[in-house]
């Protein structure tokens, strides 16, 4: 029954009912805009032999004494704080190769207190000085492996607030009042949990899953204690080899391990190759298994190398000097498989390039960004022999000074009593056979690795045998910082982040034989932008060009099996590939497919364990000779090499004998390293050009008979013959 009130009542209830109905949705929205707790401030832990660094993602303990990060762990993982360290063989967990643990001086601290930042960051220090000793202590290592080090080393581990990984930095001084000292080998290395971490990511080709220690100590030896055959596990019967794993470092910013099981990555990103030796052509080692019992994952970041011809830091006494090593960061992301954290890995490498130099590095000489300067301009290629080569993959940098050239002085090669005349290998040093079971002892120690050869002498190298000394150049520096960029095909080019100081320009290219080297030196500002203008670069010629195999670029990686040159005894399989050796014609046959890779000893015993000799090895360049080309003057042969082991090489023209040449060098071993890229030298070969005719002509390169890996890996060989030549 309806009153006077009825309408009223009505439309109140209606508007009741509608504001119900209404009133959930501004909840719903309040719900899906709630923000997640900030994360947790960084922390630092003083626990008396350690710090402990932490940020809610990351746990980090550092060793107050040696520098080592003993500890790293994530909740992130399956297995919630796994350890992620390795702790079974070769220097266990993170660790710096120098230590300032027997330095005659040495000091803890936090360096950044996350309490005066707000919990930002923090950050910890180990501080060893020298006061002119070797910190090393009185017997240090090897001179390849650390060496005596008469110098202050501080280690710093550095955790910022929600970050996903760690930054660590050493700074090396060596004081006005020292005496003259070096360092050895240097890097910042990884032992990592074996139960974690299953898949090795170094670039696109080598981006997979890994042998497991296991199948390391079954394996069965090679020629080299970093070799084994493997008889069990995945790969049974493949070749495991630590250097199959070499990389160029600048071509890598990011690489790493990750798990399949645990969906974890530890990757190294270096956010600049300032502080790297050697210049972006530098081949250097990556990660492997470790060598040793056990084989952990191992991952190592060399910023003073030693392999594929390596690189020098010497300083004299009372030299002033330092260096700042990084600050390189640790990624430690989660959550993925192994190809998709190797994505993020390299996207974060890219933002930490973007980043650097970091603001947040205090109180050592590390440049700030606002002094760091900018240098452009743009080099024009003048070659009237080839004057539509372009700049092709141009690498422009700024280097220390080089060293001036010393007259080189050809190797010595030694000779013996024969019945006739004759240039002959030195004879090996009698060797202990190798235990070939290659098992492990009841101990569960290993028996004996491979064949020991009786000791060298002390400086390393054969008993009667001195080496000229080699001068320092950019190739070779580890003592300094270098700036290098990429230049545009039209010669153009910009380097950013360029500290103040004195520097030589350098420039290399695809194309172009030799490299572009200033002879005045640069002198560059606390935040400037220099403009060098158009820089003349013109090649060197010994007269008009007739053949060219190869293309220059520090690299054999255009010849056969370049492109899948990382396995272990590539040198022996040339005998299988060129059962007749090489015979090439000029103008017919393809590098790509009739030119290998190695010109070394031929194998013919093709032993499993690659510990073979091989006979001489002759190569045939066949060419034709215009009518029109002079053949009287010089010709010169001139060698790009990438990589040597030989210690002459024959040469005969037109069944001339006119070698051997001795004066080879270059390259570190790239070979039996599985390498085409080593110290990159030119090595020009001169010889009388009436022995050339026109017509058909033939010149054959012999390598002596030898060891397998004992030979010459081209980058190119050009011949030029100038007739006004005396």
């Amino acid at each position: 029954m309806q009153n006077k009130y009825t309408p009223i009542l009505l439309v109140a209830l209606a508007v009741f009912s509608s504001f119900v109905m209404m009133k959930p949705k501004p909840v719903a929205k309040a719900k899906a805009r709630t923000v997640a707790p900030a994360d947790p401030p960084v922390t630092v832990t003083d626990n008396g032999s350690t710090y402990t660094l932490s940020n809610g993602y990351l746990t980090v303990v550092v060793n107050k004494r040696t520098g080592d990060l003993t500890s790293l762990k994530t909740p992130k993982t399956l297995t919630p704080n796994i350890e992620l360290m390795g702790y079974v063989s070769g220097h266990h967990a993170g660790y710096w190769e120098q230590s300032p643990a027997l330095a005659a001086r040495e000091v803890a601290s936090i360096s950044i207190n996350p309490a005066d930042v707000g919990g930002a960051r923090g950050e910890v220090s180990v501080k060893g000085y020298s006061d002119g000793k070797s910190i090393l202590g009185a017997n240090p290592t090897a001179a390849g492996q650390g060496g005596g080090l008469i110098a202050d080393l501080e280690i710093r581990y550095t955790l910022e607030r929600g970050a996903h990984g760690v930054y660590t930095y050493a700074i090396f001084t060596h004081q006005d009042t020292y005496p003259a000292g070096s360092v050895g080998e240097s890097r910042f290395g990884f032992k990592l949990a074996a139960n974690v971490f299953d898949w090795m990511s170094i670039d696109e080709k080598r981006n997979a899953l890994m042998p497991t220690g296991k199948d390391w100590d079954e394996g069965d030896d090679l020629n080299m204690k970093e070799a084994r055959r493997l008889t069990t596990g995945i790969y049974k019967g493949r070749a495991e080899h630590k250097y199959d794993y070499s990389a160029k470092q600048y071509e890598i910013p990011a690489f790493g391990w990750s798990s399949t099981k645990q969906k974890v990555g530890l990757y190294i990103i270096n956010p600049s190759f300032e502080y790297l030796s050697s210049g972006p052509n530098h081949f250097e080692l990556t990660g492997h298994l470790d060598d040793g019992d056990g084989g952990d994952p191992t991952l190592l970041n060399y910023w003073r190398g030693t392999h594929y011809g390596g690189s020098q830091l010497n300083f004299a006494a009372n030299e002033p000097w330092t260096k700042v090593v990084g600050p390189m960061y640790i990624y430690v992301p989660t959550g993925k498989d192994p190809k998709a954290l190797f994505a993020d890995a390299k996207n974060t490498a890219k933002a930490q390039q973007a980043a650097w130099p970091y603001a947040w590095v205090k109180g050592v000489d590390y440049t700030p960004a606002a002094q760091r300067a900018t240098v452009k301009g743009r080099i024009e290629l003048t070659d009237s022999q080839a004057p539509t080569v372009k700049l092709a993959n141009l690498l422009v940098g700024l280097a220390f000074p080089d060293e001036p050239e010393l007259p080189r002085v050809p190797r010595p090669v030694r000779t013996e009593a024969a019945p006739v005349a004759a240039v002959v290998e030195p004879t090996p040093a009698p060797a202990t056979p190798a235990d070939t079971a290659g098992r492990l002892l009841p101990n569960g120690k290993r028996a004996n690795r491979g064949t020991y050869l009786p000791p060298r002498s002390a400086n390393g190298r054969p008993p009667g045998f001195n080496f000229q000394p080699q001068p320092v150049n950019w190739q070779t520096d580890a003592k300094h910082y270098e700036f290098w960029a990429k230049g545009a095909s039209d010669g153009t080019f910009t380097i950013p982040n360029v500290r103040p100081g004195t520097y030589q320009l350098h420039a290399v290219a695809d194309g172009v034989l030799g490299a572009y080297d200033a002879t005045a030196t640069i002198i560059v500002k606390p935040g400037q932008k220099l403009d060098l203008g158009t820089i003349q670069w013109k090649p060197a010629h010994f007269g008009k060009q007739v053949w060219q195999i190869g293309t220059p670029n520090r690299s054999a990686r255009e010849f056969y099996k370049g492109d899948d040159h990382w396995h272990w005894g590539m040198y022996i399989e040339y005998a299988k590939f060129f059962p007749n050796d090489v015979n090439f014609t000029i103008g017919k046959s393809d590098p790509a497919k009739d030119w290998y890779i190695y010109h070394v000893p031929h194998d013919t015993d093709f032993k499993p364990d690659g510990k073979d000799q091989g006979r001489a090895t002759p190569w045939t360049i066949n060419f034709t000779m215009a009518k029109d080309v002079p053949v009287s003057g010089k010709a010169t042969l001139r060698f790009g090499i990438a990589g040597s082991g030989a210690r002459s090489l024959g040469i005969t023209v037109n069944g001339n004998d006119v070698g051997p040449f001795t004066d080879i060098g270059g390259g570190g071993a790239s070979m039996i390293r599985d390498g085409v890229e080593g110290t990159w030298v030119e090595r020009d070969f001169k010889f009388n050009a009436a022995l050339l005719k026109a017509g058909q002509n033939t010149i054959l390169l012999t390598v002596p008979a030898g060891g397998v890996a004992n030979g010459i890996c081209y980058d190119v060989i050009r011949l030029e013959v100038d007739p006004n030549a005396k």
